[in-house]
């Protein structure tokens, strides 16, 4: 997840063939990461995503076994996704795979607790226009209607508002953290030989 913005893709199975394919196609869209982290599925360890992640000079590192707070952050991500189609799929379960875009799109499009910013915002940096912004217009007869400014001002004014979006999201990544920290320091114990035990 770059920047916090996820990526869903519904596959029949998860063969290495199809789960490469969808990589390749999600990268063609967002760029080749120089690191990915997987769990140690069959289809993330096999010589043929070896070979893909050799050709896009990509670092695969993989998880703990059975320890999936590894990968937290897609963990619950996952937690949120399935709780979204479980909301969206109560009348048709079997259409779920039609769900997965707009499901993305409005998970997307809302600001997150941890940085005050929709990762989208993050990502591209600017707000997306999306059926939020489209119901505030039609509520407070807003239209946004940006002056017509030059391309070099246009990349001069993107620059400055990603840079104050970062150091303000990197500022409410750590105000977050403080709270997680005291929280799992609070359920750490230390044995005797200095090691740390999770409860």
């Amino acid at each position: 997840m770059q920047q916090g913005f996820p990526e869903a893709v519904p596959l029949r199975n998860i063969d290495t063939e199809r789960v490469a394919e969808a990589l390749v196609d999600i990268f063609s869209r967002v760029g080749v990461p120089s690191e990915i982290l997987t769990d140690r599925g069959s289809q993330f360890t096999s010589d043929v995503m070896k070979e893909v992640s050799r050709l896009l000079s990509l670092r695969q590192l993989t998880t703990t076994p059975y320890h999936p707070i590894c990968n937290g952050l897609v963990e619950k991500f996952n937690g949120t996704l399935k709780r979204m189609l479980k909301r969206m799929c109560e009348e048709r379960p079997s259409d779920w795979d039609r769900y997965i875009g707009p499901l993305l799109f409005a998970y997307r499009e809302a600001p997150q607790a941890s940085t005050g910013f929709a990762p989208f915002e993050l990502l591209y940096g600017r707000t997306v226009r999306g059926p939020m912004a489209i119901l505030k217009e039609m509520w407070t007869s807003e239209v946004d209607n940006p002056e017509t400014r030059s391309t070099y001002q246009y990349v001069l004014d993107l620059r400055e508002r990603l840079e104050e979006t970062c150091a303000l999201a990197r500022s409410e990544l750590q105000e977050s953290s403080r709270g997680t920290r005291s929280t799992i320091t609070g359920r750490l114990k230390v044995a005797s030989s200095n090691q740390v035990i999770w409860c």
